[in-house]
């Protein structure tokens, strides 16, 4: 546990770093976001490589090059066509690579989505809003994590999903939907209230009079999302027989086991923005 906590120390640090170089250059954090989602691409890929499946680098080549381009010129529609043209080259291969199977193009297809698509909503984010609702929604995903990984180790006894995650138990997920109102708050509080220097478009409190609302809900909505997010990668991990995806994380696994609750709380955010905002 405390090297658990001390890793979660330098890496909330490490953010906080390059959240205040973002206020110099919003690209400082698209980078980031860019290097984080190679990797998490990278780690998915060797994990269905470990269960003999064969997914197309070509395909991840083009949705890698492709993607942050077409999404800071176009928006969701840039997305969508990154996506487009990277299942046109995974069809194309699968077409004339007798040694693709159908099924190593469903796997590519999913890998794409999840997380390269999933993470390229970062991108649109932070082009249409600045870097608050992505914020909002890995402090509200982490939070959950981290109050669900303290509450369930001192307190949680029932488990949930024992086959799918043994960890994971009722009083440590109840814990960590809270968690997910306080993240929320905590960035409130850094951004909004404290100014905290960083590529701030939009904030809550343009829109409304009282924004500590929409960080306490919204964050409640993310933090389930997330944990669900969460309990699909263990799902996967169990499939491949991994404990965690990579190691570059210390003990906190791979970039895929911080971001797979993060993925599923920036998909939530952003369909509240575009809906709402």
């Amino acid at each position: 546990m405390l090297k658990r906590t001390l890793t979660g120390i330098f890496l909330l640090g490490f953010l906080l770093l390059m959240l205040y170089l973002s206020s110099f250059s919003r690209f400082v954090f698209d980078g980031l976001v860019l290097v984080f989602a190679v990797l998490a691409l990278y780690e998915m890929y060797s994990a269905m490589k470990k269960l003999n499946y064969h997914p197309s680098g070509i395909a991840f080549i083009v949705l890698g090059v492709s993607i942050f381009p077409l999404a800071y010129f176009f928006d969701y529609a840039g997305l969508f066509f990154a996506f487009l043209l990277t299942f046109l080259t995974a069809f194309v291969v699968y077409i004339f690579n007798s040694k693709k199977s159908f099924t190593d193009f469903i796997i590519t297809i999913l890998i794409c989505i999840y997380p390269m698509l999933m993470m390229g909503l970062a991108f649109v984010l932070n082009n249409l809003y600045g870097m608050l609702p992505v914020l909002f929604a890995i402090s509200a995903a982490l939070m959950c994590d981290t109050v669900a990984y303290y509450g369930g180790s001192f307190w949680g006894k029932k488990k949930i999903f024992p086959k799918i995650s043994p960890k994971k138990t009722y009083a440590g997920s109840i814990l960590g939907v809270l968690g997910g109102a306080i993240g929320g708050l905590v960035v409130y509080a850094l951004f909004e209230v404290l100014s905290f220097p960083a590529y701030i478009v939009f904030t809550f409190s343009s829109v409304s009079k009282y924004p500590y609302l929409y960080y306490i809900f919204v964050g409640i909505g993310m933090a389930i999302a997330s944990e669900i997010g969460d309990l699909a990668a263990s799902r996967i991990k169990r499939e491949v027989g991994l404990k965690d995806y990579g190691s570059l994380m210390g003990a906190h696994g791979g970039v895929m086991d911080r971001l797979d609750s993060v993925l599923f709380s920036v998909a939530v955010i952003s369909i509240i923005m575009f809906f709402v905002f």
